[in-house]
């Protein structure tokens, strides 16, 4: 027999250091592709709603949108390691400057 095990605590997903600032938002399916499963997941540390100067903050964790619009977190406040992202250097110059309280560990300011 099994034994039943729990978990207790959140996960960290993109970030380096744990305090940080969120809000919930939808994500857009639109202009997702999918992947050879059929799947369509828009990755965590994703520009939320878009990568350009109207960037909110950036999606805490990967977020599943093969059935449409999804529920999801973005982090407008709090330290993201850059080697948790699927590629950081997809995150636009603009997006981080439109959310200055994120900061990227190891980057220089």
């Amino acid at each position: 027999m099994k034994p039943i095990t729990h978990e207790y605590g959140q996960d960290k997903g993109i970030l380096k250091y744990f305090p940080y600032e969120g809000a919930p938002c939808l994500v857009s399916a639109s202009g997702v592709t999918a992947d050879e499963n059929g799947n369509k997941i828009v990755p965590a540390g994703t520009p939320w709603p878009s990568n350009d100067g109207d960037c909110l903050g950036f999606l805490l964790h990967p977020v599943d949108v093969t059935q449409g619009d999804a529920p999801g977190t973005y982090v407008f406040e709090g330290t993201i390691d850059p080697a948790k992202l699927v590629s950081s250097n997809l995150i636009s110059s603009a997006a981080k400057k439109a959310v200055p309280k994120v900061n990227f560990f190891g980057e220089a300011y």
